[in-house]
């Protein structure tokens, strides 16, 4: 039987087993990425956030550098200096910056709701910047988002969280990071462009380090040892989250990164003592709602335009 070419791949709709494979594989990374999470932010609470960062990040290049020679046999890597790469990688670095800072400050669902936001963001960055027609159900759905940040957030005298402020820019940068991503050429090496992230990330905590005059221990070999084992769930956690999103149907798969919340809440709750209060909560739900919503409208959508595709 000959093999079927690109373009049919391409066009295939996802099965039952697809979508199983994608569930599962984004559901365990979101675990994996909540378990280094978890040994950052106690890592983060004893030692320098940009010592922490430079020593996970050094791990994971090593990690990233030994998958690039099993992989394609060269540490060469092709476009890898392409301003659209790099421009990328600048943002990852903020975002990464600011989510270790906030980390440190905020409790950990309350982050991950925010940081939940970033789909959000992109919408509205599309319909701003890029002239993407988005409807009165869309805005509704961000507007709800909207409401369900600022309980946490509160942005009363009396009970604002400026850390609050600082995740939700760092999942603005995560936004618009997505995407510079989109506007990278599909031919540049996944991993390529991941190296390059983990590089600029890298630097970053360098110079957030000397910004804030920050004064480096050495790290024992225990903490050490705990950032060596957070880059790998960290490496693991990103391939199983690429894999996840491959030849399967996107909305349906889409959802369950939201397990995200129910991960960080128990390792919150267990590992550090955290409870959430109501309004903070209430607003984790109303994250959640919303980007739902918006995930079953973009389904709607794309169903629509292949349905006036196929009639012409």
């Amino acid at each position: 039987m000959p093999a079927a070419s690109p373009r049919s791949n391409e066009n295939r709709v996802p099965s039952y087993q697809d979508n199983k494979r994608g569930i599962i594989a984004l559901t365990t990374g979101c675990a994996l990425f909540t378990v280094n999470d978890t040994i950052t932010k106690i890592t983060a609470l004893t030692h320098p956030i940009g010592e922490v960062l430079v020593v996970r990040g050094i791990a994971c290049l090593v990690i990233l550098g030994v998958a690039l020679l099993i992989v394609h046999r060269t540490l060469v890597i092709h476009g890898a200096l392409h301003p659209m790469v790099l421009l990328r990688a600048g943002l990852d670095a903020l975002a990464n910056v600011t989510f270790v800072v906030s980390l440190t400050k905020l409790r950990l669902a309350d982050l991950m709701a925010l940081n939940l936001m970033s789909p959000l963001i992109v919408t509205m960055l599309l319909a701003f910047f890029f002239r993407e027609q988005v409807g009165w159900r869309r805005w509704t759905a961000i507007s709800v988002g909207v409401i369900g940040m600022l309980l946490i957030v509160k942005p009363s005298p009396a009970n604002f969280n400026e850390w609050a402020v600082v995740a939700l820019c760092g999942a603005s940068f995560s936004a618009i990071r997505d995407i510079v991503t989109r506007r990278i050429h599909p031919g540049t090496s996944t991993i390529a462009v991941t190296f390059i992230s983990l590089v600029g990330t890298t630097l970053a905590g360098g110079l957030f380090g000397l910004v804030v005059g920050e004064r480096w221990p050495v790290m024992t070999a225990k903490y050490t040892g705990l950032l060596v084992l957070a880059a790998i769930f960290l490496s693991a956690g990103s391939a199983l989250a690429v894999s996840a999103f491959r030849g399967v149907d996107l909305t349906l798969v889409a959802p369950f990164r939201y397990s995200l919340l129910i991960w960080s809440g128990l390792a919150g709750y267990f590992i550090f003592g955290e409870i959430s209060d109501r309004l903070s909560i209430a607003g984790t739900l109303l994250i959640v709602g919303s980007g739902l919503y918006t995930l079953y409208r973009e389904r709607v959508r794309h169903r629509d335009a292949a349905s006036r595709t196929a009639v012409r």
